[in-house]
């Protein structure tokens, strides 16, 4: 975990100085949900950018509406389809590597599978808008979702990614 963190920070260090990077916090997901959605993004030109997101799950596991990933890492381009002063319209293809634990397995009050830890990696689809004020402050949503490629007897089949994020432009 402190690895990833660390290669999460130096992927922002290294882009920092340059102009039209942004950084977001999904306010989505910290409101409703006990969880911690960062992203970076850099903007290549005025069509397309990628970004870097890290999502940490702190909800509790018997919750009845949660995320099954505890953790993820998500990498992304995006397409902007409109460059205009209002909200921008884009694509998005991003993959995600997320790590969880299945849920456990109960017949007749017996236990019938316990829960296992998983690791896997998700190619996904998105969409979605934003805006990005003259002060520099970034309204956005978007929404996707991706299928787990590797573990798929233990993994969920999907992930979803979706979000409303506020960050700045630096």
């Amino acid at each position: 975990m402190k690895k990833i963190v660390f290669i999460f920070t130096l992927f922002i260090a290294m882009g920092a100085n340059a102009q039209n990077s942004q950084i977001k916090l999904d306010l989505l997901d910290i409101l409703v949900m006990r969880t911690l959605d960062v992203s970076y993004e850099k903007q290549l030109n005025d069509e397309a950018s990628i970004g870097l997101s890290v999502f940490i799950n702190f909800e509790d596991k018997d919750t009845k509406f949660r995320y099954n990933e505890d953790f993820q890492i998500t990498p992304y381009f995006r397409q902007y389809i409109t460059t205009s002063n209002g909200f921008d319209v884009f694509g998005e293809l991003f993959g995600s590597l997320n790590f969880g634990e299945t849920d456990e397995k109960t017949e007749n009050g017996l236990v019938v599978e316990e829960s296992k830890n998983y690791s896997d990696f998700a190619l996904g689809l998105g969409a979605g808008a934003k805006h990005v004020s003259k002060n520099g402050y970034v309204f956005e949503f978007n929404a996707g979702i991706g299928r787990n490629l590797f573990n798929a007897k233990v993994s969920r089949q999907f992930v979803p990614r979706f979000g409303i994020s506020v960050g700045k432009q630096f």
